[in-house]
């Protein structure tokens, strides 16, 4: 078992088209806050608990396997960082969707722009 801090990263370059599908199933597995990025989301705890790499690793995993897509996806993790990679040469589908969203893991805020958001999050250290 792979135990990490209370804050677990998905990078989801070579899966964006997938990135926000992906979050909620995993966080809803997990029981965990996502919090979007550019092209990632942060898992977090709602009590400070580590996170399982491994069990993180499974969820993801169980998401490809719910569309469909468990041939051409990777999940390689190291540490806190979880990378999701193409199996086949180039990307399978590299659209980004047009209305993304970023979200506060502490209050909910949803913005359009990750800037936004960054700026939002300092209120909550200060």
């Amino acid at each position: 078992m792979i135990v990490v801090d209370a804050l677990i990263t998905i990078d989801c370059r070579e899966a964006e088209h997938l990135k926000h599908e992906m979050a909620v199933f995993v966080s809803d597995w997990l029981g965990a806050i996502p919090t979007m990025k550019l092209h990632e989301f942060v898992l977090s705890t709602m009590d400070d608990k580590n996170l399982d790499a491994e069990y993180v690793v499974k969820a993801i995993k169980e998401f490809f396997a719910s569309i469909g897509e468990t041939a051409n996806y990777g999940v390689l993790p190291k540490d806190e960082i979880i990378m999701i990679t193409s199996i086949h040469e180039g990307p399978i589908k590299k659209e980004k969707p047009e209305n993304s969203m970023f979200s506060c893991s502490h209050c909910g805020y949803v913005t359009p722009y990750e800037v936004l958001l960054q700026n939002h999050m300092k209120m909550h250290y200060f």
